[in-house]
């Protein structure tokens, strides 16, 4: 009892970390000039020689580290409300204390996307064996099931990255809402953590580091990261951290579920219960995507200017 409890709060730990790094990023993104999708190096160089950034990148992987070694202990009928409270945490400081406002159809998409989390958590069964391909050049030689989820991801961010730069005409030009910015980052964090998956599989089937480095999986993951970070922190000097965090954490569990079934052959729960309750997980994030309004009608950010409220979709 008390190994579960601790194991427990360790979690609770590296999730409060884990969005406390999204807070640390916002801040760093008052600080930077405009960021613009379609200057990446330009993003890169800022967030890479900024201190307020780098320290919430700090902050970021510790909470990694210690919800894989937390995650792995605890049954997932604990470790999923704990990542859904902590969500919840973090959208509440966001109204409270950095002055979002969410419209009653926007806390409904949230209320959505936090069960939808749970379901598709709890849906999870027994892992059965899987595979991972050890070896990069066999990933090359038949490089098909890594296209298949590497490119609808880079597509997605690539279209909300070129769809958010596009200077709308007139006064009245509405600005892209944070929905979109959560999506193009949510399947590439996705794409990320599938790739530590990988190393992980790897890593157990043959108990060699340089067979992981050998792998077409920390690439993966550096490389996917790398995009989702830089559209993050364009997201967070246009939107609503709230907004973001929550549709990012969303779409990357189910592009993780998506793409684990690609790249490891992970079947859909068989048994009724998981499959129903995956069933249910998936079409709730949908619903909550669908009830998310698309457009800002004013900035939903301030991080420009101390003190300013962002402003909800009317």
């Amino acid at each position: 009892m008390g190994h579960d409890l601790g194991h427990a709060a360790l979690a609770l730990f590296a999730t409060v970390t884990y969005y406390t790094a999204f807070l640390v990023f916002r801040a760093a993104a008052g600080r930077m000039p405009p960021l613009r999708g379609s200057r990446p190096f330009h993003v890169a160089w800022h967030m890479l020689t900024d201190p307020v950034w780098l320290a919430g990148g700090l902050l970021l992987f510790v909470g990694l580290a210690a919800e894989v070694v937390a995650f792995a202990e605890l049954p997932l009928a604990v470790a999923q409300p704990v990542f859904a409270v902590s969500l919840v945490l973090l959208v509440v400081y966001a109204v409270a204390r950095l002055g979002e406002r969410l419209v009653v159809r926007e806390w409904a998409s949230v209320a959505l996307f936090v069960l939808a989390t749970m379901l598709i958590g709890l849906s999870a069964e027994p892992a059965g064996p899987l595979r991972a391909e050890p070896s990069l050049t066999a990933a090359l030689r038949e490089p098909w099931a890594m296209l298949a989820v590497v490119a609808p991801a880079v597509l997605v961010a690539g279209l909300v990255w070129l769809v958010g730069d596009r200077r709308g005409a007139g006064r009245h030009a509405r600005r892209l809402a944070g929905v979109a910015y959560g999506i193009g980052a949510g399947v590439c964090a996705g794409l990320a953590e599938a790739g530590i998956r990988g190393m992980s599989l790897v890593y157990e089937d043959t108990g060699d580091a340089v067979a992981v480095l050998g792998s077409p999986y920390p690439y993966l993951t550096l490389g996917m990261a790398a995009i989702a970070l830089g559209q993050l922190q364009v997201a967070l000097q246009r939107c609503r951290v709230a907004v973001v965090a929550t549709v990012l954490t969303v779409i990357g569990r189910m592009y993780l579920v998506l793409s684990s079934a690609v790249l490891f052959g992970e079947a859909w729960p068989r048994e009724g219960g998981p499959s129903a309750l995956r069933t249910a997980g998936f079409a709730l994030a949908l619903a909550a995507l669908l009830l998310f309004p698309r457009y800002e009608e004013e900035s939903a950010r301030g991080v420009r200017g101390a003190g300013s409220r962002a402003v909800a979709p009317r």
